[in-house]
């Protein structure tokens, strides 16, 4: 064995130190979520405060993180995970002091204000640092990462209250807000210690986009507030959403660097789906958690302890199901599995009055864990593929974004269905519009196609990482770095099973390594001219896509990549980059031995080529995780069955691990 392959599993490991900092980080949100409902009536006792007023305390935590996660999410990506988590930390600290010596309930409704821009800093940083450990280690898939996340939230749901219980029945009241202290601070040393240095984002210096911003939280929190309460007489309330927003989708399509770019927002439609299936879901999982437990107190008659005692199987039933599915990434499955529970859950409510035995409402509990356990971890799956990697954090926020937008319209729902109260009959009426929405979560799943080819992506590469033994030896002393045709008309391309922007960051982290170290970066681009007559001539069963059908421009090389000065360009004419070019001269004149592919498409450009290098005498070393295809077959042919004919096989970061030795031998 040679030391590259004994270090090989010592890189692929995610750094275990930072599980602790991550998970204490995203549960800061749902302990300040879950404790506070234990605490209202004594709040209210203590501030001679109705529910109307003291129901603030939920809504404007719901208010400051529905707006604060994708701004967080933001500047996570801008600025790098660990200034804004210890930020986070900060924050929540902060807020922990004011709640606890709160002289008002005005100033303890602006302490959750606080708390909740705080702690939506820790999921997109997570999310973040779950991204910069995968290419690390080259293993894109940390399914046992994402499982103990959601294990974490769903175990603070379940012991939230109680632990709230024993707080105010420790200290009162203020013991839920004092709580935060420690918690900040644990965070805060965690933190500074074992969080990875800050990278700023490998794009351009950002000028932040505050106007952006300020127009996309004026949005948002107009839209909350009229979704909170609806009423025809506050529709202006939702005319300033709509203002808002036109102004903000004006602004964002116009500025160069915006908060949010909805061009490729919009163009991503599988993650807009995932929002949307998001938001579905936490109307039903709300509406459920909101107007189930209000019945089974004034529907059915169970005291608040018997009732948490009934609730306790949903979310324990969930946390086995987590954890029992958790490893498996696969999405497609879990989803449409998750939507045939969710809509037999909601079925079975219509079949509940005032003398239903305990064991159907066990049953009824049993049946919604099922969901509860399978829809956060899908979609934060499905989002974890889908998303840009330079805009994780973004896109992870504005996911928990979507997730409050649901628990807002569950809410109105519960007070439009039980106008009279939670009995019987409003339950039913309440279960038919969760019926209706449930229907739709499981038809959007079902037809969606591009969930299935993710789940066969996913399965794909498990079988490349079973298949595949890593068999880079060493790099060459002047070895050099070709990029095949990561162009603008390409990178764009559905490719599996890796994305156009996975295939382009990985590059570029290869060519950076290369130029830092005066090694040769040959970017190769394709063309053809509009009527193909430089393309090569020969009859195929499947004709090729002529230049004149392309967008302009399609053939320029993208601008992450290059080129930078000292560069190699090569433009082909026909998929391999040597028949045709200068290639093998400008190589030669370097006295190159040794070449490094990435690039797209695995089975055509990136295969000619290293054909060709191979034929041509040299050492050829293939980066599994920087090339992708159109097709998941014909990849998996070619890593598994030709690559390992034609050269080594290995992922960027042992490339870039073996790179770093041989500059220091």
């Amino acid at each position: 064995m040679t030391a590259a392959a004994a270090a090989a599993p010592a890189r692929s490991r995610f750094d275990r130190r930072l599980i602790v900092p991550m998970i204490l980080g995203v549960v800061l949100n749902p302990v300040n979520s879950s404790m506070i409902a234990i605490a209202l009536v004594p709040i209210g006792a203590a501030f001679g405060a109705p529910p109307a007023q003291t129901a603030w305390l939920v809504s404007g935590l719901y208010l400051a993180t529905s707006v604060g996660q994708p701004v967080m999410g933001k500047l996570v990506d801008t600025y790098g995970v660990k200034p804004l988590y210890l930020a986070g930390a900060a924050l929540t600290g902060a807020a922990g002091v004011l709640g606890t010596f709160a002289p008002s309930l005005g100033v303890l409704v602006a302490a959750r204000v606080l708390l909740g821009f705080g702690t939506c800093a820790g999921y997109p940083a997570a999310m973040s640092l779950i991204r910069r450990e995968g290419e690390r280690t080259g293993v894109d898939k940390p399914a046992g990462i994402l499982t103990a996340l959601s294990v974490a939230g769903q175990t603070i749901a379940v012991l939230g209250p109680t632990a709230g219980g024993l707080l105010i029945g420790l200290g009162g009241w203020r013991a839920v807000f004092s709580v935060n202290m420690p918690l900040s601070l644990a965070c805060l040393v965690l933190g500074t210690l074992l969080l990875p240095k800050a990278e700023r984002s490998r794009t351009k210096a950002a000028r932040f986009d505050v106007p952006g911003m300020v127009l996309f939280a004026g949005m948002l929190t107009a839209l909350l507030l009229f979704l909170m309460n609806p009423h025809v007489k506050d529709l202006w309330v939702l005319g300033i959403a709509l203002v808002a927003g036109a102004l903000f989708a004006w602004r964002e399509l116009r500025v160069a660097e915006p908060f949010i770019d909805l061009r490729l927002l919009g163009g991503n439609v599988p993650v807009l789906r995932t929002f949307l299936r998001t938001f579905l879901a936490y109307v039903v999982s709300y509406a459920f958690l909101y107007g189930y437990t209000q019945w089974l107190e004034e529907g059915r008659g169970l005291s608040a302890s018997a009732a948490g005692l009934v609730l306790l199987p949903t979310f324990g039933f969930a946390i086995v199901v987590t954890t029992l599915t958790g490893r498996r990434p696969e999405v497609w499955r879990k989803l449409v599995v998750s939507g045939v529970f969710l809509t037999v859950c909601c079925g079975l409510l219509l079949f509940l009055d005032g003398s239903s035995p305990i064991w159907l409402l066990v049953v009824v509990g049993i049946v919604s864990g099922v969901p509860q356990g399978l829809t956060n971890l899908a979609n934060q799956n499905a989002l974890y593929f889908q998303a840009d990697p330079a805009r994780t954090g973004a896109y992870a926020g504005l996911l928990r974004t979507f997730v409050y937008l649901g628990a807002i319209v569950a809410s109105s729902a519960n007070g439009a269905f039980l106008t009279h109260g939670a009995d019987t009959p409003g339950l039913r009426k309440l279960a038919v519009f969760m019926i209706v929405v449930a229907a739709l979560f499981l038809l959007a799943t079902l037809l969606d196609r591009q969930l299935r080819r993710l789940d066969a992506r996913i399965g794909e590469e498990q079988h490349e990482r079973k298949d595949i033994s890593m068999a880079l030896t060493t790099l060459d002393e002047r070895t050099a770095l070709v990029v095949i045709d990561l162009q603008q008309g390409i990178v764009s391309a559905p490719t599996v099973p890796h994305s156009g922007p996975e295939v382009l960051e990985r590059s570029v982290r290869l060519a950076e390594a290369f130029r830092a170290r005066s090694l040769p970066v040959v970017l190769v681009r394709a063309t053809m001219a509009p009527d193909q007559s430089d393309w090569a001539p020969g009859r195929t069963d499947t004709p090729s896509r002529g230049a004149a059908s392309r967008p302009e421009g399609w053939d320029r090389i993208v601008d992450e990549l290059g080129p930078r000065e000292g560069d190699i360009v090569v433009t082909k004419r026909n998929w391999g980059a040597f028949f045709g070019t200068d290639l093998d001269l400008q190589l030669r004149r370097r006295n190159v031995t040794q070449i490094v592919l990435t690039g797209v498409a695995t089975s055509a450009g990136v295969e000619s080529t290293a054909r060709s290098a191979h034929e041509h005498g040299y050492h050829v070393t293939l980066a599994t995780d920087a090339m992708s295809d159109l097709d998941a077959d014909t990849h998996h042919h070619s890593i598994t069955k030709i690559f390992p004919r034609l050269g080594e096989t290995a992922t960027t970061e042992e490339i870039l691990t073996e790179l770093e030795k041989t500059a220091g031998a």
